[in-house]
Parts: structure tokens; sequence; C-alpha cells
């Protein structure tokens, strides 16, 4: 049945999100044992770093804990959380897959630079490297409080993402329904925002 479906499918992301914090976690303790033991690390190293710790806050936050932050009122497996925990995992999320589809986008330009313009990467490092960063952070933070501010992070597939929850107006006809929780404009141009970042991603 449904509930037997969800069983597999919850194991197998749980599963699958504590081999990816692990492997993310080797790349960053290898980099950062480099600098420990004084030894020079290039910026595809440094880029690597970025990625995988956002992919550790993905992992753990929206895969692994799952619908463990979800509120329990949406009666889905193990569901046991509230709104907060909700946003939280939502804040994560976006922060996380916004993060790493932009360094994605970073590792691609670098390895551009590098074979095509025939660009070493000390003069990466000095031109690209660190406004690339800043920028990257700085965007997808912002992009992750906005929908915080307005609480539009609500229970979408199986975990908490940006939109808008839906249910019965209690002032117009029965049968119509009305945003109870979010911000459609909010979701909205985040959703635009989500599927250019995507293109990009796919450009690069």
């Amino acid at each position: 049945g449904s509930a037997r479906n969800e069983l597999i499918v919850a194991i197998f992301q749980k599963t699958g999100a504590f081999l990816s914090i692990v492997g993310s976690s080797l790349i960053v303790s290898d980099v950062a044992k480099k600098v420990r033991n004084g030894r020079e690390t290039d910026p595809y190293q440094r880029i690597m770093v970025g990625l995988s710790t956002l992919d550790v806050l993905v992992s753990f936050f929206v895969l692994f804990l799952g619908t463990w932050m979800v509120p329990k009122e949406t009666g889905w497996l193990w569901a046991i959380g509230n709104t907060s925990s909700c946003s939280a995992q939502g804040f994560f999320s976006a922060f996380g897959f916004g993060g790493e589809a932009l360094y994605q986008a970073a590792i691609s330009l670098n390895i551009l630079l590098l074979i095509v313009f025939g660009w070493k990467q000390e003069r990466f490092s000095k031109k690209v490297e660190k406004p690339m960063h800043f920028i990257i952070i700085t965007f997808v933070l912002v992009l992750a409080i906005i929908p915080l501010a307005y609480e539009t992070y609500n229970p979408g597939c199986v975990d908490c993402t940006p939109g808008v929850l839906w249910g019965k107006c209690s002032t117009k006809d029965e049968g119509e329904l009305c945003i109870v929780h979010g911000n459609l404009q909010v979701a909205t141009v985040l959703s635009l925002i989500g599927g250019a970042s995507i293109l990009i991603v796919l450009i690069f």
C-alpha cells in the first residue's frame, strides 16, 4: 500500500542522505587538513568545500531529517514537526539547493577559464574567486530569508519548501480555497528564480 511505499522511499532517502553527508564531510576534512598542515589549496578545492558544506546542510536538514521536520498535522509518515521546524527545513532547502546550483556553475566557470581561455588558478583566485564566493553566499542567503520573513515555507512533497498553503475559506462560498499560510507573490518569484538557476547550470 501507500504506507509501505512511503516507508521504502523514506529508508532509501535517509540512507542516501547519510552516504552523501559522509562523502561531502570527507572532502571538507581533506581540504581542511591541507590548510592545517600549511599546504596550498587551489580555487577548485575551495569551491568544492563550499559545494560540499552546502550538500551536508541539504542532506541532513532536508533529506535525512525529511518528514521529521514536517508538521504532524500533515499526517505524513514520521511527521512530528511544527510550523517552526518546517520553516527551518525550508530555509536550509532554499539556501542549500540554491547554493549548490551556483557552486556547480562556479566549478564549470573555473574549468572553462582554465581550459578554454588559458587562465592559471592563481589568476582565477585573484580576479574571480573572492567576489564569486561573496555573491553566491549573499544571494542564496537573501533568497532563503525572504520566504522566512513572509512565512512562505510550507509542506510540499515530502519536505518543506517555498510555497503557499491552501485551505477552506471562511468568508467565501463552500468549496472555494484560500491561501491560509504564505505569500503567493514570493512563492512565484522564487519559483521563477529557481527555474532560471537550473537553466544557468544546464547552460554551463
